[in-house]
């Protein structure tokens, strides 16, 4: 057994803030990027998450499902804050035709830029970095003073890759996360370096399609089990969200068993192609109240136990557990919030 020592971080409950976290996390550099050899970031106790980007960070892990709109389509962005669906992925990327990448970059950052009411996360996808368009993308958010909450980077490769970006943001003194894709071969082998790169990081997306194709593999579920078990893995490690590939048929049975088979091996959430698909998702991946009820004794034992360790039911309390836990209750917080039914 390892013995954990607690220092502060957050959850919420009835309104108040509970300091609950481990020395023991992992923490992510904000340092330059290497010059040619991939090496995980170092442990660094002074290069922890800001508290803007420690709350986003658990806000993205209690989104369960992600709508992914075309931004050549904003009379589609009308969708953000409508009910089933907790985030929106305007998409500047592979659902824009080249011709139409400039007047989408200009209707996305135009959506952006206006105030939303709800909780609803808003999300870019940009073009690869790598090209120019990815660039041009990158550029026109650092003038344009838009905001969204995260950028998906499309194809990522490396650590490195992640570090550019996040150079680029923080020189706009922005707090906007970083969401690296994992759907190239290469990426699933440093799947854990992007998502310990950059304190930005706050999530990993698997990209179906596109692994597929690079895998030469047809793109089923089970074909996939192996990227996607990486993929939770290296977003385990750091705390982080782990995004689960959108379902390409219009079949209902089939999306059901997909989502529920990704949530049992340790997504947190899964991206949507059709808005008719957020229920089936939000069903999926909405704690049960067993749940809920362990979440909030989890809670409750790591408060009580002040500076001493955590113990429920026997059994030590670990940094896992209250991880899990902060998940549960942001989700079950938000619908309670959204429903307007009282706090229990």
């Amino acid at each position: 057994m390892t013995a954990v020592k607690k220092s502060n971080s957050a959850t919420e409950k009835g309104g108040e803030r509970t300091r609950v976290s481990w020395s023991d996390s992992t923490s992510r550099s904000n340092g330059p990027a290497s010059t040619g050899t991939e090496q995980s970031a170092p442990h660094d106790p002074n290069l922890l998450q800001t508290p803007e980007l420690n709350s986003f960070s658990t806000r993205l892990r209690a989104c369960r499902s992600f709508l992914l709109t075309p931004a050549s389509r904003p009379d589609l962005f009308s969708m953000a804050g409508s009910p089933g669906g907790d985030a929106l992925i305007v998409d500047l990327e592979s659902t824009v035709a080249p011709v139409d990448k400039q007047r989408a970059r200009e209707a996305a950052l135009a959506f952006l830029r206006q105030p939303i009411d709800t909780d609803f996360v808003r999300i870019l996808r940009i073009n690869s970095p790598r090209s120019a368009e990815g660039l041009r993308d990158l550029l026109a958010l650092h003038e344009a003073g838009s905001c969204p909450d995260a950028i998906i980077i499309p194809k990522c490769r490396s650590a490195d890759e992640v570090r550019m970006v996040a150079d680029i943001l923080d020189r706009s003194q922005s707090t906007i996360g970083i969401i690296p894709m994992v759907e190239l071969a290469r990426a699933v082998f440093v799947a854990n370096l992007m998502a310990e790169a950059h304190r930005r990081v706050c999530g990993l997306f698997l990209g179906g399609g596109d692994l597929a194709a690079d895998l030469g593999a047809e793109g089923s579920w089970e074909n996939l089990l192996f990227a996607r078990s990486q993929a939770v893995a290296a977003a385990a490690t750091t705390g982080i969200a782990a995004i689960d590939a959108p379902y390409f048929k219009r079949d209902h049975e089939g999306l059901h068993r997909d989502a529920v088979a990704s949530r049992r091996l340790g997504m947190t959430g899964k991206a949507a192609l059709h808005s008719e698909q957020l229920a089936a998702i939000d069903a999926v991946f909405t704690p049960p109240p067993e749940a809920v009820a362990n979440a909030r004794s989890v809670i409750a034992a790591s408060t009580a136990a002040g500076t001493d360790l955590p113990v429920l039911n026997g059994h030590v309390v670990e940094p896992a557990m209250i991880r899990e836990a902060m998940r549960v209750l942001t989700i079950t917080d938000r619908l309670r919030s959204s429903s307007g039914a009282p706090a229990c």
